[in-house]
């Protein structure tokens, strides 16, 4: 059975006053769910072997400062020193929590890390499917994110940054259904996504941001209605925007100070800045570039070439939340 979704036309120069009917869009079924989770497990067993290795090696001082490894003594030192102080240090709430109550530590964090990124690339390679590109382009394209070693690298040495960026890549999915076909499901979908970014990842809100401007470069469904990306744009940041209220009143009511996760979790220091420009003025930064090719790729593949300019500043956001403290030194692949 196929679904039948509409999907916005563009009206021709000189006559956007004379709407043109919405086309029809196809959108293939779901596989079998036993066929998707086999995917699933296939897509996350070279991940789970590579951190069940990474576990048993002995790592040197500068390997083992990972990201895992911040983040968990981050939430020990903020939960030991008492709940009143861990209100204020213990941002993202999520990941701390489930780094400090993780079994087996950061071996266990590798471990789920490595099937999140198993999950994620069958998740990207179905809606690919499902949206009518042929087998050999995603085959191609998921070979090429998961055989990237950035990927792996953060899948299994940073948990919140890696689900922090794979649910901002699954709220973009159900972001563009929301928009260009008018599924008010995904657009919920997609705000709620954000909004567990934003407590699994200090980058969680410069990914609601990113959200919020790449609206313009989005087609909509109904494009004739007044305000409705305004309206669109709200339905997305509206989750996220209370987490950060909350938050806000409850550092207020506790510490006294409505921003004190944001003072926790902002550093800049030179160590960020010379890894920076290490990154750059070395062939390490190929890996980050290498990121970008592949999500400029997917955009050109599913025929929205809007979509690079998404590409652009969710690298831009990265770099930027590195430099100010929102990624930690040991998740951009460098600890120099």
């Amino acid at each position: 059975m196929t679904v039948t979704l509409a999907r916005a036309v563009q009206a021709p120069t000189g006559l956007a006053s004379a709407a043109l009917a919405p086309a029809a869009a196809t959108l293939r079924p779901l596989p079998r769910q036993a066929v998707r989770w086999s995917l699933r497990a296939a897509f996350a067993a070279p991940y789970v072997v590579l951190a069940l290795v990474a576990a048993r090696a002995t790592p040197t001082p500068l390997l083992g400062l990972t990201g895992n490894q911040v983040t968990l003594d981050r939430a020990t030192a903020a939960l030991d020193d008492g709940v009143v102080q861990a209100i204020g240090q213990l941002y993202p709430l999520l990941s701390g929590v489930l780094l400090r109550f993780m079994p087996f530590g950061v071996q266990g964090a590798a471990v789920l890390g490595a099937v999140a990124a198993g999950v994620l690339l069958q998740v990207l390679a179905q809606d690919m499917l499902r949206r009518g590109l042929r087998m050999r382009e995603v085959v191609a394209f998921t070979v090429a994110l998961g055989a990237n070693p950035l990927y792996a690298f953060v899948a299994l040495n940073d948990l919140q940054a890696f689900l922090g960026i794979a649910l901002f890549a699954l709220a973009v999915v159900d972001m563009v259904r929301f928009f260009a076909w008018g599924d008010t499901q995904a657009g919920f979908r997609a705000g709620l996504a954000l909004m567990l970014s934003t407590l699994l990842d200090p980058m969680g809100f410069v990914y609601v941001s990113i959200a919020a401007l790449a609206a313009p470069v989005l087609d909509l469904a109904r494009h004739d209605q007044r305000g409705i990306r305004r309206a669109n744009v709200l339905v997305l940041v509206f989750p996220s925007v209370a987490v950060a209220l909350s938050t806000a009143v409850l550092d207020w009511m506790v510490l006294h100070d409505p921003f004190a996760a944001i003072r926790g979790t902002i550093d800049v220091s030179p160590q960020r800045l010379a890894g920076l420009h290490h990154l750059f003025a070395t062939a390490d930064g190929l890996l980050l570039i290498a990121m970008v090719v592949a999500g400029a790729t997917l955009a050109l593949l599913v025929g929205r070439p809007g979509a690079i300019a998404l590409v652009v500043a969710l690298f831009v956001g990265i770099i930027g939340g590195y430099a100010i403290g929102l990624v930690p030194i040991a998740a951009a692949g460098t600890c120099s």
